[in-house]
């Protein structure tokens, strides 16, 4: 693997979906992949949903921008083994340019990877252990969050799918109403 000085976005212009993390991890960050560590559960969640048409790895995300109009980031774009080690004000500074980049984007929905860094940027939001579709919008988007799908997180697994699942639902009911 590579050094390199943080994970690239990959963002369009006209995006279905957005997910977002705290940060990129250095396991993903080497290997230029969003998700990518082994101990994550993201890439089997994701291929088991109905976002995707068939199975999809950490090696796909590039092609995800363009085939499904699914687009990664994060707030904070600083490297870190641990995603702990990104403080609350680290967060709340990083999130001016993070709502540029979500701007550029212009996503129908965002769905954040874990729900820190949704509750720190939207507190008092979201009621704890609650997931999926969020009553706040972001810069027009629809806003979700979902449990962290890392190996620390295993025990909140059950509720990736229905969230996916759901958002799928939510996405192709929207596309529904805009060819109507």
């Amino acid at each position: 693997m590579k050094p390199c000085e943080t994970l690239p976005d990959l963002l369009t212009p006209e995006l279905d979906l957005v997910f977002v993390g705290i940060n990129p991890g250095e396991y993903s960050a080497r290997s230029g992949h969003y998700y990518a560590h082994p101990g994550n559960n993201f890439w089997t969640a994701l291929s088991a949903s109905p976002l995707v048409p068939s199975t999809v790895r950490h090696e796909d995300d590039h092609t995800l921008l363009t085939t499904q109009r699914i687009g990664f980031t994060e707030v904070v774009k600083r490297i870190t083994s641990d995603s702990t080690d990104i403080s609350n004000t680290e967060l709340l500074t990083a999130e001016p340019t993070f709502r540029q980049r979500i701007e550029y984007a212009t996503p129908r929905a965002v769905c954040f990877t874990s729900s820190r860094a949704f509750d720190v940027l939207f507190p008092n939001r979201r009621s704890t252990g609650t997931w999926g579709c969020q009553f706040n919008s972001f810069n027009g988007a629809s806003i979700w969050v979902m449990p962290s799908t890392s190996g620390r997180a295993a025990r909140y697994r059950k509720h990736v799918s229905s969230v996916l699942a759901e958002l799928s639902a939510y996405l192709d009911s929207e596309k529904i109403r805009v060819i109507d």
